[in-house]
């Protein structure tokens, strides 16, 4: 064999070569902790948290917590304490009502153009993301739960393709997951949510748009309620 075909050999040999999983940064680390624990519930509504208080219980530097910090600023799920630090967001009525006007705007329109065009993999997805929900849901594990009712939404928009979209999503979904939390304080509201999830899915396989914009107002209107159910009564912490 020549030398040419040596150097072929060769680099169709590195062709096959898996590449190397590059490992997390400190930023992304930094996110996934801090985000959790905001999931959980664990962190004090009244309390101006610090970069350096996170960094010293996480054992990392400043910098890359900041980094996380001010990523979930952008995400919604704290604002900035001028010279202070960062703190839960707090949201009016009207501020609520708001975001979940906006929220209805994007998903009867994602169920709309959705309807009757979900592929066997996307049902597949989907319940089996309804399946680890209940799972979830049983084990009281609500963080999880919130994670993968997040997931549910923002699949069905991902089916469109839209970039945008998907991105005012997400930062409204992170602006309103703390009080989705506490809407999950009522007794029996997980169910509530599978069985909702369940009606949306059930239509979208269907091929009555309007079913399915229906079943996305029923749910996002029940939510809404029990969020601002919870702003009346001025309850700081939901039940885990």
């Amino acid at each position: 064999m020549d030398m040419a075909g040596k150097f072929q050999q060769g680099a169709n040999f590195m062709l096959d070569v898996s590449p190397i999983n590059r490992p997390q940064s400190l930023k992304d680390l930094a996110y996934q902790q801090i985000r959790a624990s905001l999931l959980r519930g664990q962190m004090d509504p009244e309390t101006v948290y610090s970069a350096a208080q996170f960094a010293g219980t996480l054992g990392v530097s400043r910098t890359p917590v900041r980094e996380a910090l001010l990523q979930l600023v952008a995400e919604g799920f704290l604002v900035v304490v001028e010279q202070k630090g960062f703190k839960l967001p707090r949201f009016t009525e009207k501020e609520i009502k708001e975001l979940f006007e906006t929220r209805r705007l994007i998903e009867t329109y994602v169920a709309e153009r959705l309807t009757g065009a979900l592929s066997d993999d996307d049902v597949k997805e989907l319940k089996a993301n309804l399946k680890q929900m209940s799972s979830q849901a049983a084990e009281g594990d609500i963080a999880g739960f919130l994670e993968t009712d997040r997931a549910f939404h923002m699949a069905l928009i991902a089916r469109l393709d839209n970039r945008l979209l998907a991105s005012i999503m997400e930062t409204i979904r992170g602006q309103v997951t703390m009080s989705a939390m506490k809407a999950l304080a009522y007794e029996g509201r997980t169910d509530e949510i599978l069985r909702e999830h369940g009606t949306i899915l059930e239509t979208l396989r269907g091929k009555d748009p309007k079913k399915s914009v229906r079943a996305v107002v029923e749910h996002l209107e029940t939510t809404e309620n029990y969020v601002l159910g919870r702003l009346k009564r001025g309850a700081e912490q939901p039940r885990t």
